[in-house]
C-alpha cells in the first residue's frame, strides 16, 4: 500500500490515478472485502464532529482526497502536495481501466431508474464494460426481507465492484454496515457520479474541474439540497482552513 497522512484523526490515502487503480485491483484480485471513500469537503466535515463518521472513514481500505479543500488540508496541516482523486472522474477510470481485467460492476444507489441510464450511458462508451446488476434503493431504510433481497441480488451477480451512490455521509454508513455482510470485494461510494454520468444533473464543465471550481458550479446549478448542505459545511471548513493557515506559518517560521 502506498503512504497515508493524517488529519484530524483519520488517514487518506497519498496516492496518484495510476496507484488508486492499482490498490483497488489488488483489493480485487486479494478477495478481502473492503470498502473505499472519496472524502471530499462534506464529508470532511461530518469527520471533525462525529466520532462515528472518523471511525467508518479509519476503517476503510482506502480514503481518497476528493476536492481541493482536502488537498489545502494536506498542504497546510502536512506540509504536502497531495492528488485529487475524485469519485465521478475514478468511476470512469475504473470503468474503462476495468474492461481488459473483465471486472463486474453493480451499481446501487440512486432515484428509481438512474442506476439503468447510467449502466446504458457507460456501456455506450466503454463497450467491454460488464455490468453484473443494477438496483436504486427506496429513500428509507430497508426492513429485513428486503436486506435479503439485496445482499442475494449482488451476491448472485458475482460483481467485483460494488458502486454506492446514497450520497454523503450515507453511503460510507452503509458501507460500513455491510462489511462483510456482502461478499463483494470492494465496495466504493461515489456520491453524485451517479447523477453526473447519467445525465441525471449536471456535471460540471472540464475546464471548471481543472480549475477545482466545481462546487461555485454546483451552487448555482445544483438542488436545494446541495446548497443547505453547503452553507452548514463552509464555516466549518473556513474555520478548519484558517487553523491550517496558522499551522503552517508557525511551522515553517519554526524552521
Amino acid at each position: 500500500m502506498y503512504d497515508k497522512l493524517k488529519i484530524h484523526g483519520f488517514f487518506i490515502n497519498d496516492s496518484n490515478h495510476t496507484q488508486a487503480l492499482t490498490e483497488v485491483e489488488e483489493m480485487v484480485k486479494s478477495g478481502e472485502k473492503g470498502y473505499v471513500c472519496f472524502c471530499e469537503g462534506n464529508l470532511l466535515t461530518y469527520a471533525v464532529k462525529d466520532e462515528k463518521i472518523k471511525k467508518i472513514l479509519n476503517e476503510a481500505a482506502l480514503v481518497y482526497p476528493d476536492g481541493m479543500v482536502m488537498q489545502l488540508m494536506a498542504k497546510f496541516y502536512c506540509n504536502k502536495k497531495i492528488a485529487r482523486i475524485t469519485g465521478p472522474d475514478f468511476l470512469l477510470t475504473s470503468c474503462e481501466y476495468g474492461q481488459k481485467k473483465k471486472w463486474r460492476h453493480f451499481f446501487y444507489g440512486g432515484a428509481e431508474g438512474v442506476a439503468d441510464v447510467l449502466k446504458d450511458k457507460l456501456s455506450e462508451k466503454y463497450p467491454d464494460l460488464i455490468v453484473a446488476g443494477t438496483y436504486c434503493p427506496p429513500f428509507r431504510d430497508l426492513d429485513d426481507k428486503e436486506e435479503i433481497q439485496v445482499k442475494e441480488m449482488i451476491e448472485s451477480s458475482k460483481a467485483d465492484l460494488l458502486w454506492v451512490g446514497l450520497g454523503g455521509p450515507k453511503q460510507e454508513i452503509w458501507m460500513n454496515k455491510h462489511l462483510n455482510k456482502i461478499d463483494v470485494p470492494v465496495m466504493l461510494g461515489v456520491g453524485a457520479a451517479f447523477d453526473f454520468h447519467s445525465g441525471n444533473r449536471a456535471w460540471a464543465p472540464s475546464v471548471v474541474r481543472l480549475l477545482k471550481l466545481e462546487w461555485i458550479y454546483r451552487l448555482f446549478v445544483g438542488n436545494k439540497t446541495f446548497f443547505k448542505r453547503w452553507i452548514r459545511a463552509v464555516p466549518i471548513i473556513l474555520c478548519l482552513l484558517l487553523s491550517g493557515i496558522v499551522n503552517f506559518i508557525k511551522g515553517n517560521f519554526q524552521k
